[in-house]
């Protein structure tokens, strides 16, 4: 854990400078900086994005990077060439997030900052900001919690029918689960979604800033998109028995970037934002971990060394790589740290209860869970750091958690680690 109170000097293996264990200190830093900076935005030039292949973009050398912004939208045309039987496409549950199968950032051409898939970075949305999802109300006899009864609000994302194409609603991220192609007929399927990349701690804890100021540096955005078509729910469109007739005819997938920053201040005094940017804010994650076996523990994750540890997001799917509901799946989840300690061990129902009650809604989206080393951040007095884990000091360090038996062995899971690595990045 780290220590109590103010600024502490570490030695341990590569660290190079103190790091801020307490809120307050923080935030009065980066009110500082703030006061003495602006904020501001640059829309970046318009990308497109073909499935199946990854588009590449440049973050402009201007002030301190803060996040990345993306809309998406655009058509999807599917070709039914069958003369005389319309197809049936089911819309994976997390369309159209999963349009991006991986965003990732790499400053400088070394340093990988984010690395994670469109999903997965709504998981961290709905981590930062409060009810964020639209969950389900207590009533009527419909039962426990079912994760696919989970919405967005249409601002964040939407699916409409263009020509040729008949959606029926149901249970996943838009409440659209088909899209049904007529016969002899080209079908088109609209949509849009928002992600935002953080790169920073917090909207008020500025440490992670980017240091984007000079034109000796860069930052590279790689945004790789799966072929639409398949026949499992690895592929955003799926059908189990796809037809030779059915095909990716066409797409127009527009992608506007928005680059949120601070400027420098004037005068320019390093001394206030050295050591915001000096730390990185990392979301990095590590997929297709299989799931063996059910049972108690049967879910382990070995987690790597050298950063601190703010919280894990898992990503559950079964044996056809669709998302299973953790809900009904997980149970008992904890984190073993140095061997013996069982660190946030608790049942699912009571854990989804408390964070329902911290993030004023429904935490996860379908087959996510999240296990929160910084939840009490909302908290007006809380340290949103008094529980974040030191990776440098830990000694095996795994993520575990039992399998219901229902559950279809040969499925695998994604973890997704919001972190923190100190003295990470120089200031040229």
């Amino acid at each position: 854990m780290l220590p109590p109170g103010g600024a502490t000097t570490t030695t341990e293996a590569g660290q190079g400078q103190p790091l801020l264990p307490d809120t307050f200190t923080l935030k009065r830093m980066s009110e500082m900086f703030m006061e003495r900076s602006e904020q501001n935005v640059i829309q970046l030039n318009q990308q497109t994005l073909t499935p199946g292949q990854v588009t590449n973009f440049v973050i402009n050398n201007v002030g301190l990077g803060e996040s990345l912004e993306l809309w998406v939208e655009g058509t999807l045309t599917i070709a039914n060439a069958s003369a005389d039987t319309p197809v049936a496409l089911t819309l994976s549950p997390e369309f159209p997030f999963n349009l991006i199968g991986n965003l990732q950032v790499q400053f400088n051409g070394a340093t990988v900052i984010s690395n994670l898939s469109g999903y997965e970075l709504l998981g961290i949305m709905v981590k930062r900001h409060k009810n964020l999802l639209l969950g389900q109300a207590a009533a009527g006899t419909a039962g426990k919690l079912a994760q696919n009864l989970t919405r967005v609000d249409k601002s964040l994302a939407y699916v409409s029918a263009g020509a040729n194409v008949t959606l029926a609603a149901g249970n996943n991220i838009c409440g659209v689960t088909t899209a049904t192609v007529a016969a002899n007929s080209d079908g088109v399927i609209n949509f849009g979604f928002f992600l935002e990349l953080p790169f920073t701690l917090r909207k008020d804890l500025l440490l992670g800033l980017i240091p984007m100021q000079n034109n000796s540096v860069y930052a590279n955005v790689s945004l790789t998109s799966p072929l639409l078509l398949g026949t499992t729910a690895a592929s955003p469109l799926y059908k189990s028995d796809l037809p030779a007739t059915a095909t990716h005819k066409a797409s127009a997938v527009n992608v506007y970037p928005h680059y949120n920053f601070w400027s420098i201040p004037v005068p320019n005094d390093p001394k206030l934002y050295a050591f915001l940017v000096s730390h990185s804010y990392m979301l990095l994650s590590q997929a297709n971990n299989p799931v063996a076996k059910t049972g108690p523990e049967a879910l382990q994750y070995n987690m790597p060394n050298n950063y601190y540890l703010l919280s894990l997001l898992l990503t559950l799917r079964d044996s056809t790589a669709a998302l299973a509901d953790t809900y009904s799946n997980i149970d008992n989840p904890y984190l073993n740290y140095n061997g013996t300690a069982r660190v946030d061990r608790r049942k699912i129902q009571p854990r989804m209860a408390r964070q329902a009650m911290q993030y004023e809604g429904m935490p996860c989206n379908l087959g996510q869970l999240l296990w929160d080393g910084t939840d009490i951040e909302y908290l007006p007095n809380g340290t949103c750091t008094s529980k974040w884990l030191n990776m440098y000091l830990a000694n095996n360090p795994q993520f575990v958690a039992d399998i219901a038996s229902g559950f279809s062995a040969a499925g695998t899971f994604s973890v997704l680690r919001e972190q923190l690595v100190p003295a990470n990045v120089q200031i040229l």
